[in-house]
């Protein structure tokens, strides 16, 4: 980037300059939108999330201690936090108000247990079937799995999951324990 900038102040011509801005800019964001959590799973799916969101004019804030989540097997967590945001952002899609296009995620201690929360604006009903929402999509034979892995990894690990809905607001909570 330090090289960009020193090219740019060479250039002439407003539209190369522009458009070097505009590269520069873009790889900016994506070093703003790298994860560093303590875990590099974890890194690895919020960053390629952060960007989707970026991506779809969704606001993104993450609060996420990785290093918590070190006992879990890398395909679990991958599995766990990509189902959820995928979930959370395609809701956030449906949103005409910009200031709803938010997903929110943490992951902190919470009495020597992992507590993951990921929060979305809604706007669609939700309907819950043995405590998880069903699918939106049309085809719901092929659909609607996600939440069905969340929760078995979930319980895999000694843990619950929750699921809240209020003010338009979804919030997956889970609570793992932490291994001694």
């Amino acid at each position: 980037m330090k090289h960009q900038l020193s090219a740019l102040r060479l250039v002439r011509d407003q539209d190369a300059q522009e458009e070097g801005l505009r590269e520069l800019e873009s790889a900016v964001l994506i070093y703003d939108a790298v994860s560093k959590t303590g875990n590099e799973v974890l890194d690895t799916v919020l960053t390629e999330k952060s960007l989707l969101c970026e991506k779809n004019g969704i606001s993104w804030t993450c609060m996420a201690d990785g290093g918590l989540l070190d006992f879990m097997q890398p395909v679990d967590l991958y599995t766990l936090f990509g189902n959820a945001l995928d979930n959370a952002i395609e809701s956030s899609q449906g949103i005409d108000e910009p200031e709803q296009r938010t997903v929110a995620v943490a992951v902190r201690n919470r009495h020597g247990a992992a507590f993951i929360q990921i929060e979305n604006y809604y706007t669609q009903p939700i309907r819950l079937q043995d405590g998880l929402p069903l699918t939106t999509k049309p085809d719901a034979e092929n659909h609607g799995y996600g939440m069905k892995s969340i929760r078995s990894i979930t319980e895999r690990y000694g843990g619950v999951m929750d699921i809240a809905t209020e003010d338009n607001i979804f919030r997956l909570n889970i609570l793992i324990p932490i291994p001694a």
